[in-house]
C-alpha cells in the first residue's frame, strides 16, 4: 500500500523535483566556465574572487528569507520569486559587459537561488507523516542533487567548447523558464490550505538552541566546507598527477554518481543499519575525511578514483543524515525558517573553506587545502558529535 501510494506521489512531486534538480543544475553548471568566463572580461584575481563568493554569500540571506515567506505565504511564492529571478539572472549573465556587471549579477542570482531550495523541500516534506514515505522523498531530494552535480558540469562543458561562454547562461535561462512553466501549471494544483496557519515570531538563536539541530548545522559546515573545497581544488589535484580535463570530469562524476547510490539505498537498507540519523553524520565526515587525505596523498589515478568513491559515499551519508536531522527537530510551525537556517549553514561552509583553505596553502605550500579541510572536518565532527543528546 505505501508502495502505490510512493509512485502516486512521485507523479504529484516530479515538478518539485524538478526545480532542485534546475536549482543545482543551473550552479553546478557554472563550474568549469565562470572563471574563464570572468578572466576573459579582463577580471584580476580578486574580482573573480568576488564573483565566485558572492553568491554563496546571498545565498545565505536568500536561504533565511526563504524560510520566513515559507512559515508565513507558503512554499509557492518563494518557489515562484526563486525560478523567476533565476531565470533573469542567468540571462543577464550572457549580456554582461565587465567583471562588476558579474559581481552584481552572482548577488542577485545567490539571492533567489536560495529561495527555490527551502521551498521545494519544504513541499516535500508538507503533510507526510508517513516516516518510510517522508525518507524517500528526502533520499530522492539528495539523489536529484547528485545528478545535477554529474550532468551540469558536462553540459558546460560541451556547449562551451562548441559554442562558446554565452550560449551557455542562453541556454541555462531558456531550461529555468521551461522549468517555471511546467511548475505554474502542475503545482497550482496542489491545495495548500491550512498550511502555515500559525507562524510563531520566533528567533533564529531560539532554532539553532536545539541540541540535535545545532549538531546539524555543525555537521553542515564540515560537510560543505570539504566539499567546496575539493569542488575547488580537485581539478588542480587531477593535474598534478596527469589527468586530462576528461578523466577530471569522470573524477566528479564518480563522486557524484557514488553519493547518488548511497542516498538512494538510504532509506530502504543503511537507515536500519545505522539505526540515528547522528550515526550517518559522524560516519560520512569520517569518511570524508579520510577521502580528502588520501585524494593530497594519491600516487596516481586509481588512488584519486578510489577517494572519490570513498567522498561520494561519505557525502551520501552525511547529507541524509543531516537533513533527517533538521526535519525531525523542527516543528512544521516554524520547518521553513529551520530549512532556511540549515541551508544557509550548507551556504556558509562552501563561502568560507575554499578560500580559507586555499590562502593557507598559498603562503605554506606543504598544507595542501584538502589537509586544511580535513582539519575542519574533523573538528566539525568532534563538536557536532559532542552537541548532540547521546
Amino acid at each position: 500500500m505505501q508502495y502505490k501510494s510512493f509512485r502516486k506521489g512521485m507523479f504529484i512531486l516530479t515538478p518539485v523535483y524538478l526545480v532542485v534538480f534546475c536549482a543545482f543544475f543551473d550552479t553546478h553548471a557554472q563550474m568549469p566556465v565562470l572563471a574563464p568566463y570572468t578572466t576573459a572580461m579582463g577580471a584580476t584575481p580578486f574580482l573573480l574572487g568576488l564573483v565566485i563568493g558572492f553568491y554563496s554569500l546571498f545565498n545565505i540571506l536568500g536561504n533565511y528569507t526563504g524560510g520566513l515567506l515559507i512559515d508565513r505565504q507558503g512554499w509557492q511564492l518563494p518557489l515562484f520569486l526563486g525560478l523567476t529571478g533565476a531565470t533573469i539572472s542567468l540571462l543577464l549573465y550572457a549580456l554582461a559587459g565587465n567583471a562588476y556587471h558579474l559581481i552584481i549579477i552572482r548577488a542577485g542570482h545567490g539571492f533567489v537561488g536560495g529561495l527555490l531550495v527551502p521551498a521545494a523541500l519544504a513541499f516535500l516534506i508538507t503533510g507526510n507523516n508517513v516516516e518510510s514515505l517522508y525518507n524517500r522523498r528526502l533520499a530522492l531530494f539528495g539523489a536529484v542533487i547528485g545528478l545535477a552535480a554529474v550532468t551540469g558540469p558536462l553540459f558546460a562543458g560541451i556547449i562551451a567548447g562548441r559554442m562558446g561562454f554565452q550560449a551557455v547562461y542562453y541556454l541555462l535561462s531558456l531550461f529555468m523558464a521551461s522549468t517555471l512553466l511546467t511548475s505554474l501549471l502542475l503545482l497550482k494544483k496542489q491545495d495548500t490550505s491550512g498550511e502555515n496557519a500559525i507562524s510563531p515570531p520566533i528567533s533564529i538563536k531560539w532554532i539553532t538552541a536545539r541540541p540535535r539541530f545545532r549538531g546539524a548545522l555543525i555537521f553542515a559546515l564540515g560537510t560543505m566546507g570539504s566539499t567546496g573545497t575539493l569542488a575547488s581544488f580537485l581539478p588542480l589535484r587531477a593535474e598534478l598527477l596527469g589527468l586530462d580535463h576528461v578523466r577530471t570530469g569522470i573524477l566528479f562524476a564518480t563522486f557524484a554518481v557514488t553519493a547518488i547510490v548511497i542516498q538512494l539505498l538510504w532509506p530502504w537498507r543503511l537507515k536500519s543499519l545505522f539505526k540515528k540519523d547522528l550515526s550517518g553524520c559522524t560516519i560520512g565526515l569520517a569518511f570524508i575525511i579520510c577521502a580528502l587525505v588520501l585524494a593530497a596523498l594519491a600516487p596516481n589515478a586509481s588512488w584519486l578514483f578510489a577517494a572519490m568513491i570513498l567522498y561520494g559515499s561519505g557525502f551520501g551519508f552525511s547529507f541524509q543524515g543531516m537533513l533527517g536531522m533538521v526535519m525531525e527537530d523542527s516543528n512544521p510551525a516554524w520547518r521553513g525558517r529551520a530549512i532556511g537556517v540549515f541551508f544557509a549553514a550548507y551556504s556558509l561552509g562552501v563561502a568560507i573553506m575554499p578560500p580559507l583553505s586555499g590562502l593557507i596553502w598559498q603562503y605554506t605550500t606543504i598544507i595542501f587545502p584538502f589537509y586544511t579541510s580535513a582539519g575542519f572536518a574533523l573538528l566539525s565532527l568532534g563538536a557536532g558529535k559532542n552537541i548532540c543528546p547521546k
